[in-house]
């Protein structure tokens, strides 16, 4: 029987690491910077439109503002932004760290895009597309005359982005989520009656498709429609369940709509485990189906093959398509199996792919609670989600390169509304989800960073920083007047080097380990304790699986890259206004073993070659004829950088 979790809420879970709450403050910042009512114009032209309103008469609906500018917003994939933002909203709002001022502020702004969003609604009653919101640009008069030309096309088989359609299920995925998320975590129920106005008008879209027609829709990139649509479908069914009157009468049809964004056949594909499956896939369309299918089976457990069906994506994008920071893809795509070494390059690891492998691995976890989810987690959080903000103005890059010599780019303030712009103010505003998770007779903590989880019957409270020490002080305190009536698991990390050392209070113990987690039984927990943990750390070499003598290192949980300065770091456009690293600050990255036979014999010997300076986490190399200087990946932002390095004796 698999044993099944629940993250612990947003709410109940703050984050006290300063460097992690210092990425939340500069986020929220710069959310609250950016104008609402631009990012609501296209909503509001695409309602009045539809309500038939006068040139005059729209120009006051939207108050007089336009789109924000470039081809992200102002054009056909327009409103995606709005939809990331009201989930970062929604997660702020949860977010016990936040100041009062600012949850006030946060709060003030996500009522008022919802009150619009709902306005928007109520013009379309009455239309054939009631219920129907979007915000997407309109470049010729045939999209004014139809709002809802974009889906049209779809339905063709048309995709042109800047003539007959982007990608429009990609962008409703983005807003439908937001929405969820408004009431799921903020406890809108505005936001639940504007979603599922706007789930009637998907299910009734959809559920008219014929197969052909189906088919057709699901060759143009959707996002993750099938998660969105059975995430609504969840928060309606529990809504009855309760007793509730706020879910949709037809709310069944949601469910139904969702089914229509299953890819049977793509899910069949990756179960059978043929050679180069996933070769040229774009990686961000893809992941999120593996979402759905895994939504599926969350919201119906007897639906077994579409969590096997999830499960070996997993698997197959963990052993065959991922570097060393947790990443993926190169240039937006999965390359051949196991072609990794060869495809390292300006425009590696799309952030966008990162956060939902994130977001996927702790929902996995839930479900099995197998340990190599968690695993994964801790590592890309560390090395590809963190290591995506610059710490100084909180933008949010949209590769992360694994060529060595480049360095990261970043989105500005309202210039780069990319997808991983969106997805990164989604990151920054959970950054205590997936610490601790939890079932009835189990607490786990999943991750060692220092925070405060409290709930009705216990508080539990991480202080660690593995850039200062390798110990850990976890604290369990009871309310007054109550037991902790649970097994508290701690995960051994796979970065230990040796045995860690574990004690309660002054007494060390020999705790049972199950599954990698080492066992705190209740009777020890039940009345409170402090638990001090020694996790060894130590330098780990990591190389490719068509780059046998390409490594990057490791220390304890983080990837170290080299430092190479700030000379040469120019940028150029890429693909549909994106902006990457242009020019290498190393002619090279062949490192030459000076002092031992082979390169074997170094990398068995890499704790004499490369060391730690004390006190810092600052590393230099010896033994070969370059002098490199490492450090934390995750805090290099400002200069060109070099994970991975061929050595040759």
């Amino acid at each position: 029987m698999k044993k099944c979790y629940r993250a612990a809420e947003l709410s109940a879970v703050k984050v006290t690491d300063k460097y992690y709450d210092e990425a939340l403050c500069i986020e929220i910042k710069n959310m609250l910077l950016l104008d609402a009512d631009r990012l609501l114009a296209g909503f509001r032209e695409t309602a009045g439109l539809l309500a038939g309103k006068s040139e005059e008469e729209l120009v006051s609906l939207m108050k007089g503002k336009r789109r924000y500018g470039g081809d992200w917003e102002d054009g056909l994939i327009g409103g995606h932004t709005l939809g990331h933002y009201i989930t970062a909203l929604a997660q702020a709002v949860a977010s016990p760290a936040l100041s009062e001022e600012d949850k006030k502020s946060v709060l003030d702004r996500l009522d008022y895009m919802l009150s619009a969003l709902k306005e928007c609604q109520e013009l379309t009653k009455g239309t054939d597309e009631e219920g129907f919101i979007f915000g997407a640009a309109f470049p010729s008069k045939a999209f004014r005359d139809n709002p809802v030309l974009q889906f049209d096309n779809v339905e063709k088989g048309l995709s042109q982005p800047f003539e007959e359609a982007w990608v429009p299920w990609y962008t409703m995925h983005k807003i439908l989520s937001g929405l969820n998320a408004s009431f799921k975590l903020a406890g809108k129920e505005l936001g639940l009656d504007v979603a599922n106005s706007l789930g009637m008008w998907i299910a009734d879209r959809a559920l008219s498709w014929s197969e052909e027609v189906n088919k057709t829709v699901l060759s143009i990139e959707y996002g993750g429609m099938n998660d969105c649509l059975y995430e609504l479908y969840q928060i309606n069914e529990c809504l009855k369940k309760s007793g509730s009157s706020l879910y949709h009468p037809e709310f069944e049809k949601i469910k139904e709509a969702a089914h229509r964004f299953d890819e049977t056949e793509l899910f069949e594909k990756v179960l059978a485990g043929e050679k180069n499956t996933l070769n040229n896939f774009h990686a961000n369309t893809t992941i999120p189906k593996f979402i759905g299918a895994l939504a599926r089976y969350e919201t119906d457990k007897n639906e077994v093959k579409y969590l096997e069906y999830a499960e070996s994506f997993w698997d197959m994008v963990l052993s065959k398509h991922t570097y060393v920071t947790g990443g993926n893809s190169e240039d937006e795509h999965f390359g051949e199996d196991n072609i990794l070494d060869a495809e390292r390059t300006n425009v590696n690891n799309e952030t966008c792919n990162t956060y939902n492998m994130l977001k996927f691995s702790r929902r996995l976890f839930a479900v099995t609670g197998k340990k190599k989810y968690l695993d994964y987690a801790e590592r890309t959080l560390v090395n590809a989600i963190m290591a995506s903000q610059n710490h100084e103005t909180g933008f949010s890059t949209y590769f992360q390169p694994m060529a060595t010599g480049f360095q990261k780019v970043f989105n500005t303030l309202d210039g780069n509304f990319w997808c991983c712009t969106g997805t990164g103010y989604e990151n920054f505003t959970k950054l205590q989800d997936g610490i601790y998770f939890g079932r009835e007779d189990e607490i786990i903590i999943a991750l060692y960073l220092a925070s405060e989880y409290c709930t009705e019957d216990f508080s539990i409270s991480i202080d660690a920083d593995f850039t200062k020490s390798d110990e850990v002080k976890i604290c369990v305190k009871p309310v007054a007047g109550k037991e902790v009536e649970k097994d508290l698991l701690l995960r051994k990390p796979t970065w230990v080097m040796g045995e860690p050392e574990i004690k309660v209070g002054e007494d060390e113990i020999s705790p049972e380990e199950q599954d990698g987690f080492y066992i705190i039984p209740k009777k020890t927990v039940k009345n409170g304790c402090n638990i001090f943990l020694k996790l060894p750390m130590g330098i780990t070499c990591h190389n490719l699986q068509d780059g046998a003598d390409t490594y990057a290192f490791m220390y304890g949980p983080y990837v170290l890259s080299a430092r190479l300065g700030v000379a040469k770091m120019k940028t150029k456009g890429h693909g549909i206004a994106v902006v990457v690293a242009a020019e290498k600050a190393v002619e090279s990255d062949e490192v030459l073993v000076t002092k031992e036979k082979s390169v074997q014999d170094f990398i068995e010997n890499i704790d004499k070659y490369l060391v730690k300076r004390e006190g810092e986490m600052e590393f230099d190399l010896a033994g070969t004829d370059r002098n490199l200087n490492f450090t934390t990946h995750y805090n290099q932002y400002s200069e060109s950088y070099g994970i991975y390095w061929k050595f040759k004796a």
